[in-house]
């Protein structure tokens, strides 16, 4: 009997933030394959931590010395180019529409895939006209552009991508990882947890909206912690939040993390008696889908990707982004839940993330979808 022929490996570069965990998750995933996985950064872009086994990493000027516009754009060009004729690629990927996505059209390489993340798409176009024709002519170049939502499809359709060229694929969540668990002793090295857990895992920057979570919390149980991590924090964000948690006298109340570990992310998520996600702009966050794959109650702002997600299993858990009064009420009846309807809605969201995101399905859809670009070159 012949032995199974093994396909051939790819070679994938990536534009992408070196310091993300989205990032980290999906090129280790093409790495862990055996494809040949390379990622191109900023010669100044800081890099904290390990990349994922296997990533090859790269450096090259994005910008010529004399900072003058287009001039400096074009000197960068040929940068990324030298590069890329190194490596030879047969696919080319940008995480995230500004910046990553700009330099995989200015290279000029071909195919390259875009993938918007949120804000990328739904606010840094609206700052400039720059922003608006940068991203137009990004998404009108793409060989592919990737979206986790039916509002990123219509949003990047209107921004320029070719409708032939957009195709649903979920960042996904390792849902053999992410499941549920005993709550109790689930979060080693983190002190203070005695009691109920409101736990927001975005990061503590203005977009987040944090101090609506805050304002709620001075309306809600005394006993309620609120946990937050302080990676990738704005510091001024966090004085004032930190300033408005003491004046509603509920600054005892708030434990900010300065770094949480994947075992210790894993263990809020089990621990939390609620999770919060609260933006007033999103796609659909992974945050979201690691807590519902955990089987936890997760309130969140009634933002368009997110409604696709939760609204066929949990509509009374989303809440009008901004509204604290609303906030504060959803997550109060989530906390009356009995045992028996708590397992029962938490069983609901985590059937919802098994049927449209889980990881390994999503990851081997776009393996699929690297190979037929590749075979167009």
């Amino acid at each position: 009997m012949m032995a199974a022929v093994q396909p051939t490996p790819l070679r994938l570069a990536y534009l992408a933030d070196p310091n993300s965990v989205h990032t980290a998750r999906w090129i280790g995933f093409f790495a862990q394959r055996g494809h040949q996985v390379d990622l191109l950064i900023g010669t100044d872009d800081e890099v904290r931590g390990t990349l994922p086994d296997g990533v090859r990493l790269h450096r090259y000027p994005r910008f010529g010395r004399r900072r003058l516009p287009f001039l400096s754009s074009l000197q960068g060009r040929r940068a990324i180019r030298r590069v890329l004729a190194d490596l030879r690629p047969q696919v080319l990927h940008a995480h995230y529409l500004s910046r990553y996505g700009w330099q995989a059209r200015l290279s000029g390489f071909h195919p390259y895939v875009v993938t918007p993340w949120g804000s990328d798409l739904f606010v840094t176009p609206r700052r400039s006209l720059r922003a608006r024709l940068w991203a137009r002519w990004t998404l009108r170049g793409a060989d592919l552009v990737t979206v986790v939502s039916e509002q990123m499809r219509t949003a990047v359709l209107s921004a320029g991508a070719r409708a032939d060229r957009v195709t649903n694929v979920q960042f996904g969540v390792d849902t053999n990882r992410f499941s549920p668990g005993p709550a109790a002793g689930a979060t080693p090295g983190v002190p203070g947890l005695e009691g109920r857990v409101l736990f927001s895992p975005r990061s503590l920057r203005p977009l987040y909206r944090h101090e609506v979570i805050v304002q709620a919390l001075a309306t809600l149980p005394s006993d309620l912690r609120l946990v937050m991590g302080a990676r990738n924090e704005d510091a001024r964000y966090r004085h004032d939040l930190e300033a408005q948690a003491r004046s509603l006298g509920v600054g005892d109340q708030i434990l900010i993390l300065d770094a949480i570990d994947d075992e210790q992310m894993l263990g809020l998520y089990r621990s939390a008696s609620v999770v919060v996600s609260v933006p007033d702009s999103d796609g659909l966050p992974v945050s979201v889908l690691e807590a519902m794959s955990c089987g936890t109650l997760i309130v969140a702002s009634d933002l368009p990707g997110v409604r696709e997600l939760m609204e066929p299993v949990a509509p009374h858990l989303l809440v009008p982004a901004g509204d604290a009064a609303s906030l504060a009420t959803a997550v109060l009846a989530a906390l009356e839940l009995g045992a028996d309807e708590r397992r029962a809605v938490g069983a609901s969201l985590r059937d919802r993330v098994l049927a449209v995101a889980d990881q390994r399905v999503n990851m081997l859809r776009m393996e699929s979808l690297y190979r037929t670009l590749a075979a167009r070159r």
